[in-house]
This record gives structure tokens, sequence and C-alpha cells, in this order.
């Protein structure tokens, strides 16, 4: 299984609301110039003879065990070296691309299967609203009952009943719906009352007035920015606010909107089923395997085959014209969140949560391939900083993830498209491994002394992987590079991440390293 650092990516919102004109927009300082010159500079692979493995001086195994007392830091482990099937590796600018109609109506019409599905209503019907607060009432009796009237959830679930109450006053007899087929339509994106740009989207469920039951569909495509400026400023009551444009279209299914199962959206993984879903045999599942917090060691609750669910996937992406993408990895999920300091938690809280049925899916992850090389990618974004601010400009990094279980399709999620714009060389030049082994020894003990420099870090290095991974263009959110570059992935302290992003990437051309959560 590929493990992954601990460091979960978090995604900064919008805030908006009442303030007063912001300042200068920030802009992004990364020029590639440089890096395409050096990448066309010497011989590539086929000029000198021999295979990829053999002119970069690649081992099949990557072994290290050393320490570095001044940063605290221990490295080691027995690592796969993987390379892409090919005798060399390109540089290509890449465009985030949007969801065309025809890929929307293709995946529209495989997933809601003839499901009559509806944009959701902006107003909901007194009769709806009734059996809401029917609900809410029986909800309260209960939490009364095992919590009692001083219990804060007893108070919120009082606020709700009273905001429903509320809103029936004003509640139409009935609604009218309108049907969704798919069709992306035209919206305004405004920012402190002025037009910053137009996008596309669909929203779409199958039951409008139901309860997290129905099928869900959503696309929102990146907009047509007017003014594409990321601002910081402080508002009248003294509160810090920013804007910031955001790059990344998004495709989302959901089979029963309430059950959500995927990596992107905090899933635990129990196993790695990569291997079983190309052999035919069942996973293998981890023996007394616990979710932290839990009590019970889990169990498979899956009769479909890792096998199954890698075909339904790709039976679903060949359907819809997807075919410059391949399947990464397969994953047995589980819907639980590991629990930490349990010792903290309200004994009935912990009961409460342990007690909620479980959901797994095989996760399919697809990954970019451009001349044979696949694209890497983790479940986030990159951020340019300024000024040490983390205010620039977002672009969603690309995977493609379609979750499977034993009625099917259960979820999927298509973030961040690429569109390749140009093949600026197909061979570009590459460091010696060597190279890339003493860079890396070198620089993750100093960006991890970085992180928490009173604590010792211990990190086993599991996979190094040569790809290609995208980095911002000068100036844009919107246009990149592909770069080779050497991921390294791994565990810190024992404990593998949830998100795919590797302990330290380094570029494969000038040997820099490349920070994910910047972009370059």
């Amino acid at each position: 299984m590929r493990k992954t650092c601990i460091f979960i990516l978090t995604i900064l919102l919008i805030c908006v609301g009442c303030q007063p004109t912001p300042e200068e927009p920030f802009v992004i300082g990364k020029d590639n110039e440089q890096l395409i010159e050096k990448a066309r500079e010497s011989a590539a692979p086929a000029e000198t003879g021999g295979t990829l493995w053999e002119v970069l001086g690649c081992p099949e195994a990557f072994v290290m065990d050393m320490r570095n007392e001044a940063a605290r830091v221990h490295m080691q482990g027995e690592a796969m070296v993987v390379l892409p099937e090919a005798d060399a590796l390109p540089l290509a600018y890449v465009q985030a691309a949007r969801f065309d109609q025809e890929r929307v109506y293709a995946f529209f019409r495989a997933l809601t299967d003839g499901v009559q599905m509806y944009d959701i209503p902006t107003a909901t019907p007194k009769a709806v609203i009734e059996k809401r607060i029917r609900a809410a009432q029986t909800e309260l009796d209960q939490l009364v009952i095992a919590r009692g009237e001083d219990d804060i959830r007893v108070q919120f679930k009082r606020n709700d009943i009273a905001s429903l109450q509320k809103a029936y006053q004003d509640a139409p007899e009935t609604v009218s719906l309108t049907i969704n087929d798919g069709t992306l339509k035209p919206y305004t994106m405004t920012f402190l009352g002025k037009n910053r740009g137009t996008a596309t989207a669909v929203d779409a469920v199958s039951d409008p007035f139901g309860d997290d039951a129905g099928r869900w569909f959503a696309v929102n495509n990146d907009a047509d920015y007017t003014d594409a400026g990321s601002y910081t400023f402080i508002d009248e009551d003294g509160n810090e606010q920013y804007f910031t444009p955001h790059s990344g279209s998004n495709l989302m299914y959901a089979a029963k909107s309430g059950v959500m199962v995927g990596t992107y959206s905090g899933g635990t993984i129990l196993a790695d089923a990569t291997a079983a879903s190309l052999s035919g045999e069942p996973v293998a599942f981890p023996e007394d395997y616990t979710i932290l917090g839990y009590l019970e060691p889990e169990v498979l609750r899956l009769s479909l085959t890792p096998t199954e669910a890698r075909r339904q996937a790709e039976e679903l992406t060949a359907a819809c014209g997807v075919s410059d993408m391949f399947v990464d990895g397969v994953y047995l999920l589980s819907d639980r969140q590991e629990i930490y300091g349990t010792e903290y938690w309200e004994p009935a809280d912990l009961d409460e949560l342990r007690a909620q049925p479980e959901h797994q899916a095989y996760a399919v992850r697809f990954l970019r391939r451009v001349a044979g090389v696949p694209v890497e990618s983790f479940f986030g974004m990159s951020q340019v900083k300024v000024d040490d601010s983390g205010y620039g400009p977002e672009w969603q990094y690309e995977v493609l993830e379609v979750a499977v279980d034993d009625g099917g399709i259960q979820a999927v999620h298509w973030t961040g498209p690429l569109a390749i714009e140009e093949i600026v060389t197909d061979r570009a030049a590459l460091l010696p491994f060597e190279d890339v082994r003493s860079i890396f020894e070198k620089m993750l003990p100093i960006v991890y002394a970085n992180y928490g420099a009173d604590r010792d870090w211990d990190i086993e290095i599991s996979e190094v992987r040569l790809c290609l991974w995208r980095v911002f263009d000068k100036n844009s959110f919107t246009r990149g590079i592909l770069v080779p570059a050497w991921c390294f992935y791994g565990t810190v302290d024992g404990r593998p991440g949830t998100n795919f992003q590797p302990l330290l990437i380094v570029n494969g051309v000038d040997g820099s390293i490349i920070d994910p959560l910047q972009g370059y």
C-alpha cells in the first residue's frame, strides 16, 4: 500500500460579507522558463542507449537507515522504486479544463440510469416541513430522556424545531418541481456586490424533499473571471477577510446523498486492494485491525470483490469516453473516522458515534497519463502564499475516484481535470538517481525539522515513484507545467495519511523541492 504523510491539507474557504473595497491583488511569482531550458539541455535517455533504469542508475529498491541528530529525524526503510513504462519523460504545458456538455451528459445518463432528476427547489411545501417537525420532536424527546434538559444538544434541537416552525408559517402548500436533464446552466459570481465572473454548473437530485437518501449529481465548472485578484483586508469589525480565485472544476455523484464513502471525503483506508483487483483474489484484510477510537476489530462487510469493483469503475469511465486515465490503485474504505482523545469524550457521545452503522466501499483511483507517464496527484489543492499569508490563488489537483459497493457505483468524484496544451519536449533531461537520493537525504530532515523543532520524527520510506507533477506557471492559476518528479512516500511516526500526499517531491530536472501545497 502506498503510505502517505500525516499532514492533511487544510482547505481554506472563501469568506464573504459586507466589507470595504480590497487593496491590491496578489500575483504568482514562479517562472518556469529556466526549467524548460534545463530540461532541453542534455542528451535524452534514448540517445545515450539503455533503458530508463540504466540511464538514471536506479536501483530496484531504495534502502536507507540514517539519523539527523540536529533535526531529530530518523529516516529508514526499504522502498520499492517505481519507474513509468516509458523510455523518457516529457515536459508539457497544461491548462485547467472544464467539463464540457458532452462529458457531463455522458456521466449524468450513465449514473442516473433513467431515474428522474430534479433541480433543487427554492421552497419547501408545508406538508414536508410538518413531517420534519414531527421527526425533530421525536428526536428531542429521546434526547431529553437520554441526556437531560440541560444538555447542549437538547437546546440545539429546540432551536431547530423553532426554525422549522417559523419556516412553516411562510411555506407554500405546494411546490412545482423542475426536471433536470444534466444541462449546464450559467451563473454569475459576485463579491462585495461586484461581478467577479461567470461559471456553469449542474445540481440535480432524485428526491428533492427527502432526507439524504436519493441520488445527487453535481458539476461546478471553473469561472471565467473578469477580476481574478486575491485580496486580504480588515473589515469594519477588525476581522481579516479575503477572496481567493479558485481553479479546479468538479464532477460529483452519490447514489445515496447521505452516504459518501471515499478518500476525499475523509474515509479510512482499511486495505490496499490493488494487487487483489488484478489477481482476482480476495482482499487481504488486516487481522485484528481496529480503527482508532473503536472497540471491535474491523470485519469485511462487502461481498463484492476488488476485481469486480475495478471492472465496474473501468466500464463507467470507458462508457463516458475517458480514455487518457488509468487505474492507479484500488482501496477498501470505511466511512468511520478515527476518534482521537477518547478519554476526553463524553461516554454518551462516544457510544452514539460507535453505534452508527458502518459503510464500506472499494475506491478505484484514476490518474491521468501523458506519453505513457502518470501524472501523480493527491486529494487537495495548491495555493500560492503571499507574504506567508496563504491567500493566493488556488488550483485543485486532478484525481478521479469511483467508489463501488455491493449496490454498484456508490460515488464518483472527479476534480481538477487537465487539458494538455503543448508538449514542450518529449525527452526531458533528468538528474541521475544518485543526485536525487542525495537531495532527498539532505532535505527531508530540514523539512520535518521546520514542522516541529521540539520533537522527534520517525520516518519510514515505503515507495519512490518517478512521475509527472503539475506546477504553477508564472502569474497564472489555470496554466502550468507537468514536470518530471520523484515522489517519496512513507509514514511519519507510524501513521499513514488519507490524502496520498508524498513526504517529499524532488524535481527530476533541476533537483529543486516541489511544495505541493504551494504548487511549485
